[in-house]
């Protein structure tokens, strides 16, 4: 058995065939491994971040973060108003809503109530027969046009006012 091989490439008669370097290929290609690089960086430590375990070794001063504002809202100027029920006695079913969350239910027959600038006072009688609420009193830096008229709720939500502070 022979084993022929030839050798093919460089010869005398041949001309060499040079590949053309660009210079730039080399910052390109150091550009984009380096994108990659830091955006896979990026993913992993804000992933991280995610994590409470791992945060606090990440983050040494959490006390730029601050704290929600909460019950110490100071940068709002507030404001009380009396809200009555005139047609029945006591009526817990009959519920105030201040934004469409839920402060009071009537208890009492006459509830008073913290309220702020652009705030909005409904009541939920949605569990309830007809009855009738009045805004009884406001502070005086509330500015209402319907104290002392008498709203009828008939089974449903129904907005009694706005606030608008002076």
């Amino acid at each position: 058995m022979k084993v022929v091989v030839f050798k093919t490439g460089k010869g005398k008669g041949r001309k060499t065939t040079e590949k053309a370097i660009n210079p730039r290929f080399g910052f390109e290609r150091f550009l984009f491994f380096s994108f990659i690089i830091l955006f896979a960086a990026l993913v992993l430590v804000q992933a991280a971040l995610m994590n409470p375990t791992a945060r606090t070794f990440l983050v040494n001063d959490t006390g730029l973060e601050g704290s929600p504002l909460q019950f110490e809202e100071y940068l709002y100027s507030e404001g009380e108003i009396s809200i009555a029920l005139c047609s029945a006695d006591v009526n817990e079913d009959l519920k105030l809503l201040i934004n469409g969350d839920e402060v009071a239910a009537f208890s009492e027959n006459i509830i008073n109530l913290k309220v702020k600038e652009g705030d909005v006072v409904s009541v939920d009688g949605s569990v309830t027969e007809e009855v009738e609420v009045a805004i009884v009193s406001a502070s005086d830096n509330i500015k209402l046009d319907n104290i002392g008229k008498r709203i009828r709720v008939n089974s449903e939500v129904k907005q009694l006012a706005r606030i608008i502070i002076e």
